[in-house]
């Protein structure tokens, strides 16, 4: 063990993967140390409405490049990739226009209330920062500045928690929490925008309708199968959003939302930062005809390592941490956390795994495993209920059922995964 971090220390990913990890600390120690106030001010129903907002926004953001954000990386030359980039903001443009008149649309067939006009308007303002930000990132971890998205993160943490707390001692609810949200895409997009336009000066010249007829056929997959993949999961996540309110009730939403939210944290913290340095290592790797296998066995082994204590801790004592930390008001919360801790450490370690189908060109392999996911997760929270009830214990059982079948199929897609990675 001391042999596989002492050459991880040496290594440009350890130093790369230590700038992301250290701004997203930061951002994430901001969000712990605060939200302590947050959950005290805020009902478990206005985090449901936040939960049902966040889902959307992420909806609308996957669709709108066609998922060629993630081509960013990929091309050996900076020229081709920026046609890339050029193209997923005009395929972003078409989307927002249409989700804009679908928005108008909804607003005109619904009652007319003002939470609902500035749901919608917030949702679609949101939408369009998450994908100038999504896009940021991604050419960032092109041109290895990941110190602009450490501070972004930082930035869209201070900004936001800032004014969550803000609304939240004025009593806006839910509507505070969503605007807080937008004020946080905002501010923290603004590097990414500046990165874009002095860009854009160097690669104006730059055009060739022909080449991007060629990358867009290169990386086809990303549109028609990686698509299709992250729509069906988010997809899933809406679905099981509508379903649980209808089921159980917006309270016990607005709880299970709390305790995804804070699962995911570690995530956040740590997966999601070394797999964005991942994702731009085995892109290199590929390009000079070098296996990935090495470094994904380490990566994992080193996650899994990381993982182990948190992960055990909340299992044992998630609700007496989420009553004491959040209040009593989260307690319900707590005890989802520790029935979620199962799926959501395997889910934690294979974090990174996320990309590499992209670059091992599986992703057809991957949209196969995320549909049996769908299907499982729709089952048991969309057709069970109906079988054993919508009472408190049959909540809980669905729970256990969720955790515990996720856990399986992660382990199931790592093993997958390695073997194509040693292949490859």
């Amino acid at each position: 063990m001391y042999k596989l971090i002492k050459s991880y220390q040496e290594s440009d990913f350890f130093r790369n993967a230590l700038k992301l990890i250290s701004g997203t600390m930061i951002a994430q120690i901001i969000s712990y140390a605060i939200s302590p106030i947050i959950s005290r001010i805020y009902s478990t129903e206005d985090m449901g409405d936040f939960g049902l907002y966040s889902r959307i926004i992420a909806f609308i953001s996957a669709i709108a490049m066609a998922r060629f954000e993630l081509s960013l990386p990929l091309p050996k030359n900076d020229s081709h990739s920026y046609l890339l980039f050029r193209l997923a903001i005009k395929i972003a443009l078409y989307t927002f226009g249409i989700c804009f008149i679908i928005g108008l649309v909804y607003l005109f067939i619904m009652p007319f209330s003002y939470a609902l006009l500035f749901f919608v308007l917030i949702t679609l303002i949101s939408s369009v920062f998450l994908i100038l930000i999504s896009l940021g990132t991604n050419w960032a971890i092109r041109k290895k500045n990941f110190s602009v998205i450490s501070r972004s993160r930082i930035s869209n943490s201070v900004f936001s928690n800032g004014f969550r707390l803000l609304f939240g001692l004025i009593g806006f609810g839910s509507i505070g929490l969503l605007f807080s949200s937008l004020l946080g895409y905002i501010l923290s997009s603004i590097g990414f925008i500046k990165i874009f336009f002095v860009d854009r000066v160097f690669f104006r010249s730059y055009k060739s309708k022909k080449k991007t007829l060629v990358l867009v056929t290169e990386y086809k997959d990303l549109p028609l199968i990686n698509l299709p993949h992250v729509l069906t999961d988010l997809g899933r996540d809406l679905l099981i959003a509508f379903l649980i309110v209808y089921f159980f009730g917006k309270n016990y939403f607005g709880s299970y939302t709390y305790s995804i939210m804070i699962l995911s944290l570690p995530i956040a913290l740590i997966g999601q930062a070394i797999g964005q340095v991942f994702f731009n290592k085995c892109s290199e790797l590929i390009n000079i005809g070098r296996s990935v296998y090495p470094l994904l066995k380490k990566t994992l082994l080193i996650l899994l390592v990381s993982a182990i204590l948190p992960f055990t801790i909340l299992f044992f004592f998630g609700r007496d941490i989420f009553s004491f930390v959040f209040g009593a008001n989260w307690d319900l919360a707590g005890y989802f956390s520790e029935i979620l801790a199962v799926g959501t450490f395997f889910n934690f370690i294979i974090s990174p795994l996320s990309n590499l189908p992209i670059v091992l060109k599986k992703q057809k392999q991957y949209f196969v495993l995320g549909l049996v996911s769908t299907i499982i997760q729709i089952f048991i929270i969309g057709v069970l209920p109906m079988i054993i009830g919508t009472s408190d214990k049959s909540f809980i059982i669905l729970m256990w059922s969720m955790s515990i079948s996720q856990a399986i199929l992660l382990i199931i897609t790592t093993f997958i995964f390695l073997n194509y990675a040693k292949n490859k």
